[in-house]
């Protein structure tokens, strides 16, 4: 993705910031699979400069291709987090503290560069209040039928972060319907998008009740091109990776809300990406587009086979 998007580029800035990006992806490829090989594992499939079609026209403009990058990097910053954390290995912890690092800093230059350019949304400023407060009663958490209370300041970082998500995963939706060559590819994409539109509006509306704005949407932004510099493949295997980490924030969302009307918003959006994820794996699992993880050892089956 970011190869393509930087062969277009205009923005001298924008691409020096995707020539960072493309150098770091090509660092990560070499230093993993060194880590698969010493450890006896084939390599992934996965995608290679090949499958991209050098010669397409540019799908996004080049502020959508910042505000790609820079909620790519966000991702990067969250998965990284959780796999120093979750790893054993001392050098894999070392390996994924340096891709941590280097996230924060893509991350952090291209929030900068979008403040600079002016097209970075800019989450609203709340009043302090005079005096720490505390909880008086259970109005805090009503939000069904009962007058709402105003949305606290963790609700709306959370409902901010994730429709700036869902915006750009909108618009890397749109892009991909309109140049898809499969029917099938095309029909999961057209009811992807209308669930990330039906998102959109639930949220966009819970800060508009408490006049709040939203993020301003960016399909805008996604050029008229009908050529695909992708295989279908990749770009079902992008969609996929938004729309799992989507589940993860929304789910997020939901631990940190007591108001009873956003636990509902958060439990649908993610009843709704479980669906959209489910339609997903029949569409690569059919195609067979989806590599499998190395599994745990079958025991029951190497107990048969050991029978005689």
């Amino acid at each position: 993705m970011n190869k393509f998007i930087l062969q277009n580029v205009e923005d001298a800035e924008i691409r020096e910031l995707y020539e960072y990006a493309v150098h770091l992806g090509e660092r990560h490829i070499d230093t993993i699979q060194s880590f698969f090989q010493s450890e006896s594992y084939p390599l992934p499939v996965g995608f290679a400069l090949q499958d991209v079609s050098t010669n397409a026209p540019k799908m996004f403009t080049d502020p959508l291709a910042l505000h790609y990058l820079n909620i790519m990097s966000i991702h990067g910053c969250h998965g990284y987090s959780g796999a120093i954390t979750t790893s054993s290995r001392k050098d894999i912890r070392a390996y994924f503290s340096e891709c941590l690092a280097s996230s924060v800093k893509l991350c952090d230059r291209s929030k900068d560069l979008l403040m600079s350019k002016g097209i970075y949304f800019r989450p609203p400023t709340l009043t302090p209040p005079e005096r720490p407060e505390f909880v008086q009663s259970e109005g805090f958490v009503v939000g069904l039928l009962s007058k709402k209370r105003p949305l606290s300041c963790v609700e709306i970082t959370d409902i901010l972060f994730n429709l700036k998500k869902s915006i750009l995963a909108k618009a890397v939706l749109v892009a991909f319907h309109q140049v898809a060559k499969s029917s099938a590819v095309k029909r999961f994409l057209e009811d992807a998008i209308k669930v990330k539109e039906k998102h959109i509006n639930v949220f966009s509306k819970t800060l508009d009740d408490d006049h709040l704005p939203a993020p301003p949407s960016l399909e805008s932004e996604v050029t008229d091109t009908t050529i695909s510099p992708f295989p279908d493949q990749l770009m079902m295997f992008h969609v996929g990776f938004l729309f799992s980490s989507a589940m993860v924030y929304y789910g997020s969302g939901l631990a940190s809300s007591p108001r009873k009307d956003l636990i509902a918003h958060y439990t649908m959006a993610i009843g709704d990406d479980m669906r959209i994820s489910g339609e997903w794996l029949k569409v690569m699992t059919d195609r067979g587009w989806m590599e499998q993880p190395p599994l745990a050892e079958n025991r029951e089956r190497l107990a048969m086979a050991s029978k005689t």
